[in-house]
């Protein structure tokens, strides 16, 4: 095991360590995924899809019997109905696991070099979520939570990914829309509600909605950051609704 002295090791050691051992498995996804990808949000654990299971119970043990053959390494893991939540620790440094199973998951190989660069590892292949699909998943996720973090990563993947979401997934996760006390949802959204809904949002998107993810960017990157969100994803949506469209034979507007 290397030296662990940042978050960073810890988290490089880790996806390094499920790729090696769950290497068709073990797909990351979320803010770590955008991390490789050279996102400068920042984010301090990790989002796993493991692939083929229909229950987190089926990968929990082969997982708890690798981090227990990592000297040095310490953890406690919860298993609930969200996830299977693992939190780790070495040489005083501590990162978060978050696993969640499904049958499949479109994926794309990708490096880790953008994170190896700064810890002294090795780089190696490893799997992320596809990017239409994590798209996807990201505008569902956004209008579940409202999180302008959920804003920035949708505008990092329109603007230097150039995709759009993956309707079939999408209108998925439509079908069984999440409430919360922040968010009272409806239990079920057509796209053009979705897309009215962002639109009404970035409408009236100020500095201060943006304020939380000062804990998330490099200092500077704040000023001004409301407009560019706004202006991108704006442009964004008249895409998605044009794709929407052609994706239901609409005739163009």
């Amino acid at each position: 095991m290397p030296e662990i002295k940042t978050t960073d090791d810890l988290m490089l050691f880790l996806i390094n360590l499920f790729g090696e051992k769950f290497p068709q498995s073990a797909i990351l996804k979320g803010g770590m995924a955008l991390r490789l990808l050279d996102c400068p949000r920042f984010t301090n654990d990790l989002d796993y899809i493991f692939i083929p299971f229909s229950s987190k119970k089926d990968i929990a043990g082969d997982i708890c019997a690798l981090l227990d053959e990592q000297e040095g390494l310490k953890y406690k893991y919860n298993l609930n109905s969200k996830c299977l939540r693992i939190h780790v620790e070495s040489n005083g440094v501590m990162t978060q696991i978050e696993i969640n199973v499904a049958k499949t998951c479109p994926a794309v190989a990708i490096s880790t070099s953008a994170l190896a660069s700064g810890t002294g590892q090795l780089s190696r292949i490893i799997n992320i979520m596809d990017y239409r699909a994590a798209m996807a998943h990201k505008l569902a996720a956004w209008n579940e939570r409202k999180l302008a973090r959920d804003l920035y990563d949708m505008n990092f993947y329109y603007t230097y990914l150039k995709v759009l979401p993956d309707l079939e997934i999408l209108s998925w996760r439509l079908k069984k829309v999440s409430s919360t006390k922040r968010n009272e949802n409806p239990r079920f959204m057509s796209f053009i509600q979705l897309i009215e809904t962002l639109r009404l949002t970035l409408n009236e998107l100020s500095s201060e909605d943006i304020k939380e993810l000062a804990d998330y960017l490099p200092v500077g990157n704040l000023p001004g950051l409301e407009l560019r969100l706004r202006a991108n994803l704006l442009k964004f949506c008249d895409e998605l609704e044009a794709e929407i469209d052609k994706h239901e034979n609409r005739p163009p507007k």
